[in-house]
């Protein structure tokens, strides 16, 4: 492989002054190559601190542990959720999870059979007229053509309980904040897991990182100090550590603001199963719209995400009960057996950080942390694992005294671009999927262009109660023309839209599943070393583990 030439290549040159040993995942010089190699001696300070535990973080955790590398993760809440969040796992992070101890197996064995999620469907109610549907998987996705796995649907905290007994199996230890005194003592601790630890301040200097971590114990607030050589943050798309370092996103913000409802019925699951299975559906009707993300039918598990407007719209619009309600406008008909799980805001934004690195590479950001883009695709996740997979190797080389430091620069040089292209390509997919509401006379840019005007024009001057109801009327207009006295073929305005949306189907411009070539299709290239002029480009299996 690539990685194995190159330090094959190293160790040619120093034969006559460097004895080579065997290592797992290529060549190690028995002394570090360069002076600023991060390989200190110093037992007070754990090799690599990883801030957050969502799929990102600990897959950089397992990767470093089985290339010999010691690392804990810091995690600021107590508990994992079991919010389904992100759920489509694409080819390349399936490749990935094929070379750690049989994951993509257990992924595919676990996660629903395809012909229940392949098709996304438009409709007026989930019992209600088919507007249109969209299979994306095609002969080929079957046959292993392009990989040697296939792309998964299987929710986040189903995969993060994969990932806990992946670490769990490499003696990871679990700890809450009453326990682990140690690190507060001298030593660093590797191995571990720390749930309820907020990273709260950040101090960078030539020899290490010290980070601060607050925590809850016995009621009271405290702090822990742990030094690390490198500090990796991978907590999410607030992420403190990008705060903390002072670096800055670029992109757009506030691309829409949602509202997302994890429900679980079963009645409705089986309903879907036998009638209309699919993963996403798209519902427009006269009362509500909303897509709904069928995780499993056969569990009867989906999340529901709902237009919101705020300051107009505010949280309590959307308790429970009113949840319950929507459903039930959505589906075309009352569920005996609904419940109503969680409830969360959330943003949608599409942005880059300005560097994934800083402080002489040893804080170093990957994931959400590094760039957040539209759900449009599936990109958030899979472009996170593929970041830990890009950089696991080069912190390993670097902490084992095999490369410089220097070697660190090559993943912002590669990863970034990826994460700015994948942003772009997640915008457009976002607008594909605009386009059919667009197509039904709902254009969601107008949506948005009158919420703005009521928000920082004119409207703003009007009571808060006359905003809401000026909203809402516009909304109800709006809708009004996705009734099906109107959105009919017998209609000539409501036939040329059925037509339209006909044509946007046919021609495959609307929201999009599978990216291979974009997935795939990426090569590495870089000229980087301190010691000899190598240039080498990395394939998608450039690393065995």
């Amino acid at each position: 492989m690539a990685v194995s030439r190159l330090f094959r290549s190293f160790s040619g040159l120093h034969k006559a002054n460097a004895r080579i040993q065997a290592y797992p995942f290529g060549y190690k010089h028995s002394r570090a190559l360069s002076s600023d190699s991060f390989n200190n001696g110093d037992d007070t300070v754990l090799p690599v601190l990883i801030v957050g535990a969502g799929p990102v973080g600990l897959v950089l955790s397992i990767l470093l542990t089985k290339l010999g590398v010691k690392c804990s993760v810091v995690e600021k809440s107590k508990t994992f959720s079991n919010h389904p969040q992100a759920h489509f796992i694409n080819n390349r992070s399936m490749e990935v999870f094929r070379k750690l101890d049989g994951l993509a197996e257990e992924i595919q064995r676990s996660q629903p059979p395809v012909d229940l999620w392949r098709k996304f469907i438009y409709c007026t109610s989930l019992y209600g007229s088919i507007l249109g549907s969209v299979d994306h998987m095609q002969p080929q996705d079957f046959e292993q053509v392009v990989s040697p796995v296939s792309v998964a649907h299987f929710s986040q905290y189903k995969l993060i309980r994969l990932l806990l007994k992946q670490l769990e199996n490499l003696s990871f230890k679990f700890c809450t904040s009453e326990g682990l005194e140690g690190l507060n003592h001298g030593t660093f601790q590797e191995k571990q897991l720390l749930m309820g630890h907020e990273c709260v301040s950040i101090k960078a200097s030539d020899d290490f990182v010290s980070v601060t971590a607050s925590f809850l114990k016995d009621g009271k607030r405290m702090e822990r100090n742990i030094r690390c050589n490198i500090l990796v943050g991978t907590d999410g798309a607030g992420s403190t550590v990008r705060k903390l370092a002072g670096v800055d996103m670029r992109g757009e913000k506030d691309l829409q603001k949602l509202v997302s409802v994890h429900l679980l019925s079963k009645g409705l699951g089986k309903y879907l199963l036998c009638e209309r299975p699919g993963m996403l559906f798209f519902i427009f009707n006269t009362e509500a719209i909303g897509v709904l993300v069928a995780h499993n039918l056969e569990q009867g598990e989906f999340v529901l995400q709902i237009p919101f407007y705020p300051p107009q719209q505010n949280l309590e619009d959307f308790s429970r009960r009113i949840c319950e309600q929507i459903i039930f406008k959505l589906v075309g008909r009352e569920l005996g057996d609904i419940n109503v799980i969680d409830i969360k805001p959330w943003v949608m934004h599409a942005e880059v950080a300005e560097k994934f690195l800083s402080c002489g590479n040893r804080i170093i950001l990957a994931g959400d942390a590094a760039h957040r883009f539209p759900p449009a695709g599936g990109f958030g996740m899979n472009t996170g694992i593929q970041d830990s997979h890009n950089l696991a190797w080069k912190i390993a080389s670097v902490v084992k005294g095999i490369a410089p430091t220097s070697i660190l620069n090559s993943y912002e040089t590669e990863r970034r671009p990826i994460a700015v292209f994948n942003t772009e390509l997640s915008i457009e997919n976002f607008k594909a999927a605009m386009a059919v509401p667009a197509a039904l006379g709902l254009d969601p840019t107008v949506a948005n262009s009158v919420h703005r005007v009521i928000n920082e024009g004119v409207g703003s001057i009007l009571p808060s109660v006359l905003q809401r109801a000026i909203l809402d009327g516009i909304f109800t207009i709006g809708r009004a023309q996705l009734s099906e006295s109107f959105l009919n073929e017998n209609n000539p305005l409501g036939s040329s839209r059925l037509a339209n949306l006909r044509r946007i189907f046919e021609e495959g411009k609307s929201l999009q599943l599978q990216f291979p070539a974009e997935d795939l299709g990426f090569r590495f290239l870089f000229i980087q070393s301190s010691l000899i002029s190598t240039s080498w480009s990395f394939t998608r299996d450039y690393f065995e583990f």
